[in-house]
């Protein structure tokens, strides 16, 4: 059964002002049992006109839209809505909670805990930041090395992303998905904010950081 939202409206925050003036609404998006894609939150509300600028907290779980006046609410639910239906298409295990050691305002998010196949990794790139995809297995030596960089690179760097992949083992669907490319661990997949991908077998730190400020 696919992971399901509730979806409601915290609070509405207007200015009194003459009409057409801006407003800020405030919406809290509370997963029921799961999944959450913030790049796909973030695709969705920016094809909504009207909306100014946004913001999504991901620790309150909060999603702040300013917009002219007269915008309705549902609009806005509406594109939650896609971006949840887009979400559990494509990674029903995705969690918003940060793996363990990783700072709560870090951008990273567990996508498969298991070895569950996520769909394709394009549709989880976060718009404006370097998105790394970090394949490893809880039995993988090398792997802990390449989190403790990754953890490192969150905490300083606001436009790079983590999202982790537990492959448990290469037969897994999420090894299967990933392909012939995937022959050792650790494996990085660095895509840049340009949508340009970069493979990195093994930990090899030098290349990590060539791929976090390429082009």
């Amino acid at each position: 059964m696919k992971r399901s939202y509730f979806i409601t409206l915290a609070a509405v925050i207007a200015l009194a002002s003459p009409a057409f003036a801006d407003k800020t609404q405030v919406f809290s998006v509370r997963p029921e049992e799961g999944t959450f894609c913030e790049s796909d939150l973030q695709a969705e509300v920016k094809k909504v006109k009207g909306i100014k600028k946004f913001n999504f907290d991901k620790t309150k779980l909060q999603l702040a839209v300013t917009s002219a006046n007269g915008l309705p609410d549902q609009v806005v639910l509406d594109a939650i809505k896609r971006a949840r239906a887009r979400c559990s298409s494509n990674a029903d295990m995705a969690t918003m909670v940060a793996p363990e050691n990783y700072s709560k305002d870090a951008d990273v998010v567990l996508l498969s805990k298991k070895g569950e196949s996520i769909g394709s990794l394009k549709k989880h790139l976060v718009p404006g930041k370097y998105t790394v995809f970090d394949v490893y297995a809880d039995w993988c030596g090398p792997c802990r090395t390449v989190d403790e960089r990754l953890r490192d690179l969150v905490g300083k760097r606001a436009d790079v992303a983590v999202r982790k992949l537990n492959v448990v083992d290469f037969e897994s669907p999420l090894g299967k998905e990933l392909g012939s490319r995937l022959e050792a661990l650790p494996y990085l997949i660095v895509f840049t904010p340009s949508g340009k991908r970069i493979d990195i077998a093994g930990a090899d730190m030098d290349k990590l950081d060539k791929a976090l400020t390429a082009k």
